[in-house]
Formats: structure tokens, sequence, C-alpha cells
């Protein structure tokens, strides 16, 4: 998927992932700032920010925040609400994940939710995120897993990129690991969310197409019933849940 393609896709989502309370109220934005620690000293940097929940919430701790996107109107839109909220401390800039514009070790804290399931190269984007983080800095990563079960974990992956054509993979915890590893970062704790997802709200979020919210409907509810049970398939209305996880890691403070 290129980058064109990923502007384009949530360029139109912009004003749905203002609202989405998945995204505005999340069940994970409170271990991320608890595995944050902020302080107010702090320089953060929110990558694929989004809607810039993310970095609303960590503003009112620390000294400032940078907050980066690949699309301009999740930019605007992150904009309007921090402004609304009076938030002053946030600068809201244009960058890729693959390419961050930033020198070596310049923030103390780097948070990244709910997006890398959209990298097309995971270990690519650990390594930018570890090598603008400062010596002793920490890592906070949030995104959707999947199962350590390769039939779930082909059929998860499935569903995510019918209904969104940039979603690239729901990352398992042995794959965020070997890439936290990988990147000279050290994991100091890590946990699982459940996240109970409202199936009309979900492809209407992502502007997925009548017919293929069909076929989505028709593989969530005729799944084999191990997979209805482990991604918790429920029906009037239709929805399903997913696992998140959290992770908190640090860059060596002798790196």
């Amino acid at each position: 998927m290129k980058s064109r393609d990923v502007r384009l896709q949530f360029g139109r989502a912009a004003e749905a992932y203002a609202t989405s309370s998945v995204h505005a109220r999340g069940a994970d934005l409170d271990p991320i700032v608890d595995y944050a620690r902020p302080r107010p000293t702090d320089v953060v940097l929110d990558v694929s920010t989004g809607a810039g929940h993310t970095a609303m919430t960590l503003a009112p701790h620390v000294a400032r925040v940078v907050a980066v996107d690949l699309t301009p109107e999740m930019l605007a839109v992150a904009g309007r609400l921090a402004a609304g909220r009076g938030l002053r401390n946030i600068e809201f800039r244009e960058a890729d994940v693959r390419r961050l514009p930033f020198p070596d070790g310049l923030f103390d804290i780097v948070t990244c939710r709910t997006a890398a399931h959209h990298y097309p190269d995971l270990a690519q984007a650990v390594r930018e995120m570890a090598r603008v983080l400062r010596a002793g800095g920490r890592l906070v990563i949030s995104d959707t897993i999947s199962p350590a079960d390769e039939v779930a974990d082909r059929f998860i992956n499935a569903v995510e990129t019918l209904r969104d054509p940039t979603h690239v993979r729901d990352w398992s915890v042995a794959e965020w690991e070997s890439a936290l590893a990988a990147a000279g970062l050290t994991i100091q704790a890590a946990q699982e969310i459940p996240l109970e997802l409202d199936f009309e709200d979900w492809v209407r979020r992502s502007d997925t197409p009548p017919e293929l919210r069909e076929v989505l409907a028709s593989m969530l509810q005729s799944a084999p019933a191990r997979l209805r049970t482990l991604f918790q398939v429920k029906t009037a209305p239709l929805r399903f849940s997913l696992r998140k996880a959290v992770f908190l890691a640090t860059r060596p403070a002798d790196a």
C-alpha cells in the first residue's frame, strides 16, 4: 500500500476518527499514560497521531508534544480538537514513520497508538522510533494484535484487510517482541486489553463499500465455532472482539 493510498483513505475518514469512541475514549489510554510516566519537563513524540487523542491526553502532563501523521486532513482535525481544548503545547507536523524528520535522541517519550497495523515494515518503523528516543527514554506502543494461532491469525487479518485495504497486519506479540529487541529496546511491561467493536460503526469509520460489508458480516457470523468464540462474535447487533497489546520498552541509559 502506497503512502498516497493511506493519505486518501484516512483523509476521507478524518472526521470519523475525531469522534470514534474506540479512539477518543479507548481503554488503552490510561495504561499508555501510566507506562509513559510523563513528567513536566518531558518532550513527547506521538507517531501516527491520527485525530490526536494520545497527544492530547499526554499534553497536560509534559512540556511539549510533537504529533506527526502522514495525512494532512487528520492533522487538521487534531489541531482543531487541541485548540478547542486550549492545549497550546502540541505541535502538529506531517511526517512518515519510516523517515522521521528528527535528530537522534530528541524525545523523552515516544508513543504510537492504533496505527502500526498499517505499517508495511514493522521493524523499520520501530527502529525509527527507537532512534529518536533519548537514552533512558520510554517507548509506549498500543495496537491490535493477532492471536498466536495460525488459522485465527490468517482469518482476522483477512477480515481486517477486506474492511480497510490500508491494513497490513495485526502483528503478533512475538513479532512485536522481536522488533523491539532488534531495535535495541528492552521491554519493561506489557498487557493485553479486550477491544469490543460494533460492526456497523467499524465499517462506517473505514467507509467500507456496502458489498464488502455484507461479505464481512457473513465471514464473522458463519466462521467456525472456535473462531466465533475466540473473537466473541455476537449478533443483534453484530459485534466482535479483538485484543490490543500495550507495550512499554526503554532505550538503555548507556545507549
